[in-house]
C-alpha cells in the first residue's frame, strides 16, 4: 500500500529559525513533538527520527534503499558512505544481526550528533569511521557485499562522490556480487550525468526506481547479474521479505525501470527522466 503522505510535507515550527541561528552554520538535531530532524541549513532535512520509535525508517527513500535485500538477503558486510542521523545503519544494525557494517562519514560535527539519533555504539560488528569514502575505499583491504551511497553536502549530493572515478572504486570495493545502491535527487540535469557515470563503470546492470514519497531516485548497480533470472528472483525474494519489512518491497520491484536489454541509446533516453515529473503525475492517494 502506498503512503499517502509525501516525505516533503514534513513542516517545521517558527522557532526553528532559532535553532538554526544558534547553530552558527553546523549540523543540528531540532525537536517537534515525537519528530526528531536533521539540518544542515534552512534548506532541507537530512533525516528525520521519531523519537518514539527511533529504529523506524521514517523516509521514503530509506526505506527504498534497503531493497538491496532484493539482491542479497543476508549480506556479511554493509559499507555506508555518508551517516546523516543514521536511520539505515540503526536499522540494519537491529535487524541484521548477522551482518558487519562500516559507516563513513567525514564530518564529525555530524558524527557528534549520533548519541542525539540514538546511533549504537561502536561494537565489534558496528563502526562509524570518520573517513573521506575517496581514501577510504582506495585503501580498503576488504570487499563489501553491500554500498550504501547516501553522502550528500548541504547543496545536495557530493561532487567528489558521484565521479567516474568514484564508482570504479566503489566498484572495485564490492565482493563478485556486490551491489552499489546509490540515493540520487534533482532534476533531469542532474540525474542524466550521474546515471551515464553509473553505465560506464557497471554497464548494463543498472536497475532504479522513485521512492514512493520523495523526489528521491534509489539506483541499485550489481557487479555481475543474470539477465535471464533476475526478474523471477526479484520478484519471488519481494514477497518473501515483504513478510519481514514493512517497505512494499513488491510495488517497488513494479516500479524498477533497468538499462538490461536496452541499447545506450535507449537507456540515455530514459536515464535522465525527471524524477519530479514523474512524482507530481503519480496519484498521491492510491492504495
Amino acid at each position: 500500500m502506498k503512503n499517502s503522505s509525501r516525505d516533503d510535507d514534513i513542516t517545521l515550527p517558527s522557532r526553528f529559525a532559532d535553532d538554526l541561528h544558534r547553530s552558527e552554520g553546523k549540523p543540528f538535531a531540532f525537536d517537534h513533538g515525537d519528530l526528531r530532524t536533521l539540518h544542515f541549513d534552512e534548506k532541507f532535512i537530512q533525516s528525520a527520527m521519531l523519537i518514539s520509535a527511533p529504529d523506524h525508517l521514517l523516509l521514503s527513500y530509506t526505506q527504498a534503499m534497503m531493497a538491496f535485500l532484493l539482491f542479497n538477503p543476508e549480506p556479511r558486510h554493509i559499507v555506508m558512505i555518508g551517516l546523516g542521523g543514521g536511520s539505515l545503519a540503526k536499522y540494519c544494525y537491529r535487524r541484521l544481526p548477522a551482518t558487519r557494517i562500516t559507516v563513513l562519514e567525514l564530518d564529525s560535527d555530524v558524527i557528534a550528533l549520533r548519541n542525539k539519533f540514538v546511533i549504537p555504539d561502536d561494537d565489534q560488528r558496528f563502526q562509524i569511521i570518520h573517513a573521506d569514502a575517496v581514501d577510504y575505499l582506495a585503501a580498503i583491504d576488504h570487499k563489501a557485499d553491500i554500498i550504501l551511497h547516501d553522502g550528500f553536502t548541504a547543496d545536495g549530493l557530493a561532487p567528489e562522490l558521484s565521479t567516474e572515478a568514484f564508482y570504479r572504486l566503489c566498484h572495485a570495493a564490492l565482493e563478485r556480487d556486490g551491489v552499489l545502491v546509490s540515493n540520487l535527487w534533482g532534476d533531469a540535469s542532474d540525474l542524466a550525468p550521474v546515471m551515464q557515470r553509473l553505465y560506464a563503470v557497471f554497464d548494463w546492470r543498472l536497475w532504479w526506481s522513485g521512492a514512493s514519497r520523495s523526489f528521491n531516485r534509489i539506483v541499485f548497480s550489481a557487479k555481475n547479474a543474470d539477465a535471464a533470472m533476475f526478474p523471477a528472483i526479484l520478484a519471488k525474494r519481494a514477497t518473501q521479505l515483504d513478510l519481514h519489512h514493512n517497505f512494499s518491497f513488491g510495488d517497488l520491484v513494479d516500479r524498477l525501470q533497468t538499462a538490461c536489454g536496452k541499447s545506450r541509446a535507449d537507456f540515455e533516453a530514459i536515464a535522465g527522466n525527471d524524477m519530479r515529473d514523474a512524482f507530481m503525475q503519480a496519484d498521491p492517494l492510491e492504495a
